[in-house]
């Protein structure tokens, strides 16, 4: 790392003394800081929701908080150019290298299980609660922090430092990010503040397989006055489903009674399936069943409980559905109660990155038309697109087992896994240890994610923060998100000291 030294002396400037300097500009700046993301969280930049009025409030949202960003980042006299309101950059005045911070606006739905307003923006008790606090809101706030104090600090640069703000990080193809290799410099380090720390160097891959099943009509099964009528569960490809829902119709010969058996031994025999039965008001005779699972990120399938596999497995054991409808049940089943992507045939490990992932993450039902979206995170060697052939493959031989007709497509981005070698540039790396290491005290080993995060779209990127596990909850695309008034400007201290290592003269 260079030697950043004394304005008035010329001296280095030691360690300590940078960090006290750092750590006093952040506790001087702490309401505004905190009173930055309050105001970021009350924006509803919920997107991927395909509907017209759904895209147009997004479109809306996003304008508006580009528009507080733009207000923050001048008064902070930052420069500000913003791409058609999909893409923005936030810089210290500077001709030459610099490091770029990408950070992302938009947000996952909320989903259930708030206690606050998740677009609030609530500040009580030291904890500012809201979706975006963790991911990746939090961190626009804390980066966009960390370049205004770097500039206060007042010594000779080496490097400049940019926010790259960006629009469609969770759901679209990244074409915001796109438009940056476009219309703008390349970093020549790049700093993503959207994981957990200490410090991740390796990322799995990204491939949302979604297919689509047309299942024969052989008409309503011969007895029991009921018959499957619809099935959904989850809305986000990326987020594994904590909701799944039957319906079934009945006929003026069914009794609830035969439904309420058949869930009472099935729950009887998956005691992790949680489930009720109701009756709708619009068709007292139809019969709805509810599967209570538990949300997780995509990227980590098993620390969620997937309600759409409960759904599917009852679908697979029901009396109340044709054959072709357990096959179908059956096979979807099959592929998603195994996390490791074995029932798609696109499991694969790797000795750093580790196993390949794969969510259920969507499951829509009506009729006989069938949409799936498997989330898969495959691990580095093994492309991305060479997945999706093998997927389709095993798709193909359902098929042809069947006779149903079955098609398959990637939506979104397809990624290929990443992994920044830290002994390519130690000097990058070491300047993140040192801002870690000084500010917790922890050891800032290096670490590998099943996440998709826009270091893949820079060269020479790692993902640093903003959870850290040591002292927080991970509550990415969770219920409750938060995070404690001391844990963000603990992550303003963490990013101002690594840009001052990278940047400062």
């Amino acid at each position: 790392m260079n030697t950043i030294r004394d304005e008035e002396t010329g001296d280095p400037m030691t360690a300590q003394g940078l960090k006290q300097s750092i750590e006093a500009l952040v506790e001087s700046h702490r309401d505004e800081i905190i009173a930055g993301l309050s105001t970021l969280l009350k924006f509803r930049t919920v997107g991927g929701d395909p509907a017209p009025e759904a895209e147009e409030a997004f479109r809306a949202e996003t304008l508006s908080c580009l528009e507080f960003l733009k207000g923050e980042a001048q008064r902070m006299g930052l420069e500000w150019r913003c791409h058609d309101n999909e893409l923005a950059v936030a810089a210290i005045p500077y001709k030459g290298k610099f490091v770029a911070m990408p950070v992302h606006t938009d947000v996952v739905p909320p989903g259930e299980g708030w206690t606050h307003d998740p677009f609030g923006g609530e500040v009580a008790d030291g904890v500012i609660w809201g979706r975006g606090c963790q991911d990746d809101k939090g961190p626009v706030i804390q980066c966009l922090w960390a370049i205004n104090l770097l500039q206060k600090l007042e010594r000779p640069y080496r490097r400049g430092a940019r926010l790259v703000v960006g629009t469609a990080e969770e759901f679209g193809h990244w074409g915001d990010i796109k438009r940056y290799a476009e219309l703008e410099q390349e970093p020549e380090f790049t700093i993503v503040s959207d994981a957990s720390f200490p410090i991740v160097n390796g990322e799995k891959g990204m491939l949302n397989l979604k297919m689509i099943v047309e299942v024969p009509d052989e008409g309503a099964p011969e007895s029991g006055g009921f018959y499957l009528v619809s099935a959904h569960s989850g809305d986000r490809a990326n987020i594994v489903p904590a909701k799944g829902e039957i319906r079934f119709g009945g006929d003026s010969s069914a009794e609830i009674s035969l439904i309420e058996r058949e869930l009472d031994s099935f729950l009887k025999h998956n005691s992790e399936a949680k489930a009720t039965l109701s009756r709708p008001e619009d068709n007292p005779q139809d019969a709805i069943i509810t599967f209570h699972g538990r949300s997780a990120h995509g990227s980590c399938p098993h620390e969620g409980h997937n309600a759409a596999v409960d759904m599917l497995q009852f679908i697979t054991e029901s009396g109340f559905v044709t054959d072709d409808e357990a096959d179908m049940a059956e096979f979807l089943y099959s592929s998603a109660s195994d996390t490791t992507g074995e029932g798609l045939d696109v499991e694969g490990s790797h000795e750093i990155l580790g196993d390949t992932t794969s969510s259920l993450g969507i499951v829509n039902w009506e009729g006989g038309k069938v949409e799936a979206v498997f989330n898969i995170r495959p691990t580095l060697g093994f492309p991305a697109e060479e997945c999706y052939h093998r997927a389709k493959k095993r798709l193909d031989a359902f098929s042809e087992e069947t006779g149903f007709s079955v098609s398959s497509d990637a939506m979104g981005n397809v990624l290929d896994a990443i992994h920044v070698d830290p002994n390519e540039y130690p000097d990058f790396i070491q300047a993140l240890q040192s801002a870690y290491e000084d500010v917790t005290g922890r050891e800032a080993s290096l670490l590998s994610i099943g996440g998709s995060t826009y270091a893949k779209a820079f060269p020479r990127a790692v993902c640093f923060g903003p959870v850290e596990p040591a002292e927080e909850e991970d509550l990415i695309h969770k219920a409750d998100e938060r995070i404690s008034e001391e844990h963000l400007l603990r992550n303003v201290k963490i990013y101002t000291l690594a840009l001052a290592h990278l940047c400062l003269g």
